[in-house]
């Protein structure tokens, strides 16, 4: 379930399929494919005018009128919408690599390719919809936080490595997660500054990171937020090559905005029209419920136009 600590939403999912720690499912998206038009201009006129389908339209209103209105979930100016504007269409991470393990040269170049997929993957149901201007993310791994150096196998001269670390509360009451926390810079953190329409990143925009990808030894499940997705080191490194990745797809579905359904009473009272990957478990791909819920939600935030000027 969503927990809150001060201004971090966060959100833990308990998938304990064990088969999603090998490798996950590796499957194509379930949501109509909105690319096959040439003509962008009215392929995006065309489909603002649409409605929401029917059979979504119970489903989906409930969860944004008894669920993220009321839980303020599009509040914070943070989400991946408000990231990917500031960003003239790209995302800048950070790797914070809470583990022993090393990284190979491969690895870390799988990383990045792979935190584009899964970003574009939602990107897809977005594009040409209600006036989104972005056909495509631009998704950078742009520093490597770790305890140790040498952990980061044939760095390259380009590449940008933290080492300074804090305690990590959990490892308070549970002795198997390791209990130094890498850091990156706290000047570079969208996270840290977004509250400031003037602050400036030193060295520039491209020297900021918007979210972390944050691997855990011995971490159970997920959790993901407007600070980024984290999982155990294990899965992230077994997932590097699918086409989907389950935890870290639904753990981005949060960065939008978009809730949990552990709960009964935090489901649609007529149910869901088909499975979710918002309810852990429930689907291992994004569906066209998830779809057409991140449209809907795009939908009622850019109704702030000073949150979303139009470009």
């Amino acid at each position: 379930m969503p927990k809150k600590k001060g201004m971090i939403r966060t959100s833990f999912s308990l998938v304990m399929a064990a088969s999603l720690l090998v490798g996950g499912a590796n499957v194509g998206l379930a949501a109509s494919d909105l690319e096959s038009t040439s003509n962008t201009e009215t392929m995006s006129n065309s489909l603002a005018a649409a409605e929401l389908p029917a059979k979504f339209k119970p489903s989906v209103e409930w969860v944004w009128k008894n669920r993220m209105v009321k839980e303020g979930s599009t509040n914070r100016k943070n989400l991946i919408f408000d990231q990917i504007y500031a960003g003239k269409g790209t995302l800048n991470y950070v790797v914070r690599w809470q583990s022993s393990k090393n990284i190979t040269l491969q690895q870390r170049k799988d990383m990045a390719s792979m935190l584009s997929r899964q970003i574009n993957n939602w990107n897809k149901q977005l594009k040409g919809y209600d006036g989104w201007p972005y056909d495509h993310i631009t998704v950078k791994i742009v520093g490597w936080a770790v305890a140790n150096p040498s952990q980061i196998l044939n760095k390259q001269s380009n590449e940008i490595v933290y080492t300074d670390t804090i305690t990590d509360d959990l490892s308070k009451t549970d002795p198997n997660i390791p209990a130094k926390l890498p850091v990156a810079p706290n000047a570079l953190s969208r996270f840290e500054h977004f509250m400031d329409p003037n602050y400036t990143y030193p060295g520039g925009l491209d020297k900021r990171f918007d979210m972390y990808l944050w691997g855990t030894s011995n971490f159970q499940g997920g959790a993901g937020g407007d600070w980024g997705q984290r999982m155990p080191d294990d899965y992230i490194l077994n997932t590097l090559n699918s086409d989907e990745v389950q935890i870290t797809e639904h753990e981005m579905g949060h960065g939008f905005g978009l809730p949990d359904f552990y709960e009964e009473h935090e489901r649609p009272p007529g149910g869901f029209p088909m499975p979710t990957i918002m309810w852990a478990g429930n689907s291992p791909k994004i569906t066209e419920w998830d779809t057409w819920m991140l449209r809907y939600t795009w939908s009622q935030v850019k109704k702030d136009t000073s949150r979303f000027p139009i470009r």
